[in-house]
């Protein structure tokens, strides 16, 4: 098998960082492929925003915690994620969405025609990058509801984010506490061929 598609393959969601930040060169690498992810009609709407303030992703991760359960008991949304990197529907006890990941990028885009579909593939450019360089990474929706906060307005605009932009999801990056999680199947009949 193709080198790149196992690479692809053997990717996990992490949810379980060391505490140590990531190296700036690997942070570039990482950051450079979410810029040349496609975008449509080559638009490039995304803004990447890094922060790396322990305070700030753990206050903006309980905001986007609460955004998950608003509204809804813990019953109605839970099932089993992850024994291996429980997630905050395995684990009541987790009420930092963003699991004390100590890099957090947060995708803004324009709103326009795809505009929530360039930002997934902002995405999942970064985790694969992320991935190759040896950076465990999660992907995390809920932003715009995390970013409706008086909290999150506030950080936004100390963040300098231009006006207009819509908070769309973020990637946790962070080296992986632990030993590698072991793959899960794949459902059976996704594929259809005509």
């Amino acid at each position: 098998m193709n080198e790149m598609i196992e690479k692809i393959i053997s990717r996990h969601a992490i949810r379980k960082f060391q505490d140590r930040q990531i190296e700036e060169e690997v942070l570039e690498q990482i950051l450079q492929a979410g810029l040349y992810a496609p975008s449509a009609g080559n638009n490039q709407r995304g803004t990447i925003v890094v922060c790396q303030n322990k305070e700030i992703n753990l206050e903006l991760g309980k905001l986007n915690h609460c955004v998950m359960f608003k509204g809804r008991s813990r019953k109605a949304v839970s099932n089993t994620v992850s024994a291996d990197q429980p997630s905050i529907l395995d684990d009541p006890a987790i009420t930092d969405a963003f699991y004390g990941a100590p890099t957090v990028l947060t995708i803004f885009t324009r709103p326009g025609v795809y505009s929530h579909d360039d930002a997934a593939m902002i995405a999942e450019n970064m985790w694969l990058a992320a991935h190759f360089l040896g950076v465990g990474a999660c992907y995390i929706g809920r932003a715009e509801e995390t970013f409706s906060s008086e909290y999150g307005q506030k950080i936004q605009k100390e963040w300098g984010v231009p006006e207009g932009l819509v908070p769309v999801c973020h990637v946790l990056l962070g080296y992986r506490e632990g030993p590698e999680p072991h793959a899960k199947s794949r459902k059976d009949g996704r594929i259809i061929r005509v």
